[in-house]
C-alpha cells in the first residue's frame, strides 16, 4: 500500500476517539448500563430498552400493535415479539379490538404502570448522574444539540424519497 494512504489511515485511526458515531454509541451504552443498574435495584431486571420504547407508546385506553410498531419505528413482527415478552412478564395484556376483530389492542396491567413510573424515576436518575458529570448547563446543551439532530432525522425520515441518497439534500433543501 502507498505510504500516503497508510499515513492517512494512521491519522484517521489516531482520531477514532472523536468519531461522532463512536461517541454516540458509547454514550448510549453508558446510559443503558446506568438504566439497567437502576432498574435492577428497583426490581426490574428483565427490562430492556425495547420494552420501555413500547410502554411509553401505549395510550391509557390501549393501543394497537400496528400503531405501536409505527410509533416505535419497527416492523409489526418485531413489535409483536416485544408485546409477547411484555405480556409474558405481565406488564401488559392483549385483547381483540372491538372495532376490528383482526387487530389486537395492548393495554397496561398495574405492573406495567409501575414499570413505567420506575422508568420515569430512572430517567431522572440518569439526568442526575449526567448532571454530576457535566453540570446542568452542559447537559442541557447536549440535549438541545441531540434534539436538533433528532428533528432533522425525523424530517428526513418523513420526507424520504428513494431516489435521493444524500441526507443533506433532503434536510437542507426543505428549509
Amino acid at each position: 500500500m502507498e505510504s500516503d494512504k497508510i499515513e492517512e489511515i494512521r491519522q484517521f485511526k489516531s482520531n477514532k476517539g472523536r468519531l461522532l458515531g463512536r461517541l454516540l454509541n458509547k454514550s448510549y451504552r453508558f446510559m443503558s448500563e446506568i438504566a439497567y443498574d437502576f432498574l435492577c435495584q428497583k426490581g426490574y431486571p428483565d427490562f430492556r430498552v425495547s420494552h420501555i420504547v413500547t410502554l411509553v407508546n401505549i395510550d391509557f385506553e390501549g393501543t394497537s400493535v400496528n400503531t405501536l410498531a409505527f410509533r416505535a419505528g419497527i416492523s409489526k413482527q418485531a413489535m409483536s415479539k416485544i408485546v409477547k415478552e411484555l405480556t409474558d412478564a405481565k406488564y401488559v395484556f392483549v385483547e381483540k379490538d372491538p372495532s376490528d376483530a383482526r387487530a389486537l389492542v395492548v393495554q397496561f396491567t398495574d405492573r406495567g404502570y409501575e414499570a413505567l413510573l420506575a422508568w420515569k424515576k430512572c430517567t431522572e436518575h440518569i439526568d442526575q448522574v449526567f448532571t454530576n458529570l457535566l453540570g446542568s448547563d452542559k447537559l442541557e446543551q447536549v440535549k438541545d444539540i441531540l434534539g436538533i439532530l433528532v428533528q432533522h432525522y425525523e424530517a428526513y425520515e418523513h420526507n424520504f424519497h428513494p431516489e435521493i441518497h444524500n441526507i443533506e439534500t433532503v434536510i437542507f433543501s426543505k428549509k
